[in-house]
């Protein structure tokens, strides 16, 4: 094996090696694998399965060895209560006899008193002592207090003895108890006699799961109670066959049975897993054929391995032989592997065609019109190859540079060789400098070098460039450089002059918007002035009518007083009055409300002012403030918005100059030449806090080419006849920048144009911004 690296460089052997003993050990494996997989789950489940028969044939031995205890009970019963002539002492010493089936039998009356009892003969002067005794907190008792039948009970403690044994209890038909203790040794080699020789270990447990008695020769029994156990819960449900259990010897695969006439339970436990010896032998028999199969492996593997080897051995032998320059037209070794033999083949062949790349490499170096050298660094820069060029250039022949350094050669001195080897330290480098021509002429060179290195040596290759031509080009163009800056700079000198005029421009143009913006807000106020200022003289002169009426039915009516009172006089004097107080009060309330509707308006649109409003009063307020500008044209406004519901913290002035301003986009622009026109005005609320409002007139409609430019400043078709282009971008800086919502069109041309805003319940706060907050 060859060390290299953390897990070392193998021999082909010590590969085949490894590769032979893997294989074999994952067949092994597999095998074993296979075996165990495909045994154990058959040897678990006939384990199961016989263990189930098992204790079903165990409980139903049972039932019948205890059968006759129970029978001689039931007995003893039907005498008692058939009348017999012997006292019920006597008839129950009878039954119990020796005592070898019953040990003791008492009778009890329905108070759970003893009234008669039966003993073996050694027992029997200790009959005055049991008689009278009350038994009614017994077991055998509570379990028959409130049914007839037959009742068995484990755990009994003995009323003559006061130890533990098992009780049978039968219910009369008269309602009395009849109850006998059968001896707990009997009850063990019952137990034994049931599970005959070679039983599994099998618990009878009564229903306080109490082992009462195993197979063990009572080894558990008093010592073991799995009452709050999942194993007596799974019992009792039906549920524990199969399964495996928690037991003090380890884990146990359970079967179970149920005794209905016993009331007890059955429960078998057997080894599972390793524990179980069938499934450990098998276990064993894999293992040891497994450890056969690896012996056996360990001695063949390495003989193997050394016979696979040995031919490419012999191979990589002759491919260093070839590597040093021996001859490879001789007969290289062969093997019985065939992709041996054709890894033979194949090194012949890329051994002699190594040898003509060599002789290309050496064409093309020569051929190379840059002058090149290959020196040794660890032998003073020894010249090893040189091309044609480079003996060109500095005018040495090839045999007379070959093995010499360019110390030698005079290309350089040796504190200028020493200040090249301190520039290449590196694997690359790059500098300049002189060299002498074999003539003694200099030539300022660019150096370029690349080391490497080749069979453990260092070398390095340089080639040289003469860069005499290149500095002259140079110098001329420094020069002219020097020239191109001289004029950039007067042409930037220039530029800044052309530039700050064309900023004073710029300034001067946006002054010149900001006073068309001011000056068109001023002639929209101007005009709702006007159009209010109109609206207002129709209700005045009406109101100033009805109180000149009412005048003329006064001073009527003072001369009627002169000349005498009628009731006529005095009906038209309230008739009169009565009729001027209700045009002046309706025209004075129309005036009032333009009114208000129009401070509202001016207020809003004078600054930006926030406060909380519902959409629909701005809407109807910024309606009734348009409405006399074209009240006697055939155009119609229709408002459709809820006058609750759509309440708002914004800017009421903004909202309303936008909606003012579209509005007065459609009577002008839509409507033209129009002998009729409707402006329908819709809102509602989005489910992201947000309100929609819509404008939509039928009228002309916006061309194609028109939508995408409709917001931008002095955009108009009217541009000499009265429009600015200013109104449409007003209202959308101030719904996108002061309301912080959206502004929308959707156009075509011959239906009309519906304008979409899509606003915030509470509008952003503008840094910065002089905002007025109001109730």
């Amino acid at each position: 094996m060859l060390v290299h690296g953390r897990w070392g460089v193998w021999s082909l052997r010590s590969h085949l090696s490894v590769l032979l003993m893997l294989s074999m050990l994952l067949t092994l494996v597999l095998a074993g694998s296979a075996v165990l997989l495909w045994r154990i789950p058959r040897i678990d489940s006939a384990s199961r399965q016989a263990l189930q028969h098992e204790v079903g044939e165990m409980a139903a031995r049972m039932e019948v060895l205890l059968g006759n205890r129970q029978a001689r009970l039931q007995a003893l019963a039907a005498l008692l209560e058939g009348g017999t002539t012997l006292p019920p002492d006597a008839l129950l010493d009878q039954g119990v006899g020796a005592g070898d089936v019953l040990s003791v039998a008492y009778r009890l009356s329905r108070e759970g008193r003893v009234v008669a009892a039966g003993l073996p003969p050694a027992l029997r002067p200790r009959r005055a002592d049991l008689l009278g005794s009350d038994l009614s907190s017994s077991s055998l008792y509570r379990a028959l207090a409130h049914r007839a039948g037959v009742a068995w009970s484990g755990r009994y403690l003995s009323v003559l003895s006061g130890q533990l044994t098992a009780g049978l209890a039968l219910r009369t038909q008269s309602g009395e108890l009849l109850v006998a203790e059968v001896p707990f040794r009997m009850l063990l080699d019952t137990v034994e006699t049931a599970a005959g020789a070679g039983a599994s270990a099998i618990w009878i447990v009564d229903q306080a799961g109490e082992v009462i008695a195993d197979t063990g020769g009572g080894r558990d029994v008093g010592k073991v109670n799995i009452r709050n156990s999942p194993l007596m819960q799974a019992v009792v449900q039906g549920q524990a066959g199969g399964r495996s259990f928690a037991f003090p010897d380890g884990r146990m695969r359970v079967a179970f049975a149920h005794s209905p006439s016993l009331g007890w339970y059955f429960v078998g436990h057997a080894p599972t897993g390793l524990a179980d010896p069938q499934i450990r032998g098998l276990v064993l028999a894999v293992g040891a054929a497994f450890l056969a199969g690896l012996g056996i492996g360990l001695l063949m593997t390495p003989f193997w391995a050394g016979y696979l080897g040995r031919p490419l051995r012999d191979i990589v032998a002759r491919a260093a032989g070839a590597l040093r320059g021996e001859s490879t037209h001789t007969v290289w070794p062969q093997g019985s592997v065939a992709e041996i033999n054709r890894l033979s083949h194949h090194l012949v062949r890329m051994a002699t065609a190594m040898r003509e790349r060599e002789l290309e490499f050496l064409a093309i170096f020569n051929a190379s019109p840059v002058p090149m050298a290959v020196t040794d660094a660890d032998r003073g820069y020894r010249l090893l190859h040189v091309n044609d060029a480079w003996c060109q250039a500095l005018q040495f022949r090839r045999e007379d540079a070959i093995g010499r350094s360019g110390v030698e050669l005079r290309l350089f001195t040796a504190a200028e060789r020493d200040a090249l080897a301190r520039q290449s330290q590196g694997s690359r480098t790059v500098s300049e400098g002189t060299v002498r021509r074999a003539n003694g002429e200099r030539m300022q060179t660019q150096f370029f070098g690349q080391r490497f290195e080749v069979a453990g040596e260092r070398w390095l290759i340089w080639a040289l460039i003469d860069i005499g031509p290149i500095r002259r080009v140079a110098q001329q163009l420094r020069a002219l450089n020097q020239q191109l800056e001289e004029r950039v700079q007067r042409r930037t000198t220039a530029l800044a002059r052309a530039n700050a005029e064309l900023s004073q421009t710029v300034e001067q143009l946006r002054s010149a918007r900001s006073e068309l913006v001011r000056a068109e807000k001023m002639a929209a106020l101007g005009s709702l002035v006007a159009g209010v200022a109109h609206e207002l003289n129709t209700p005045l002169g009406n109101g100033v009518m009805a109180v000149s009426a009412m005048g003329d039915a006064t001073r009527s009516f003072q001369a009627a007083l002169q000349s005498g009172l009628r009731r006529d006089d005095l009906r038209q004097l309230v008739d009169s009055i009565a009729q001027g107080t209700d045009i002046a009060g309706r025209n004075l309330r129309r005036a009032a409300e333009l009114v208000h509707s129009f401070r509202q308006a001016a207020a809003d649109q004078a600054g930006a002012q926030r406060r909380s409003f519902e959409l629909a009063e701005v809407v109807h307020e910024m309606v009734v403030s348009l409405q006399p500008t074209f009240a006697r044209q055939p155009w119609r406004v229709e408002v459709d918005v809820p006058a609750t519901g759509l309440r708002m913290d914004s800017y009421p002035g903004a909202l309303g100059q936008a909606l003012g301003n579209l509005i007065q986009n459609a009577v002008l622009h839509g409507f033209d030449g129009r002998s009729h026109g409707t402006v329908r005005i819709t809102a509602g609320a989005l489910s992201d806090q947000r309100i929609w409002l819509h404008v939509v007139d039928n009228g002309r409609g916006i061309a194609a080419e028109h939508l995408n430019r409709i917001f931008d400043p002095f955009m108009t078709t009217r541009m000499g006849r009265g429009g600015t282009g200013l109104g449409l971008h007003i209202s959308y800086n101030a719904i996108v920048n002061l309301l912080g919502g959206t502004l929308t069109v959707d156009s075509v041309l011959g239906q009309g144009a519906c304008f979409a805003m899509r606003l915030p319940v509470q509008a952003p706060r503008p840094a910065g911004s002089e905002v007025v907050d109001l109730p």
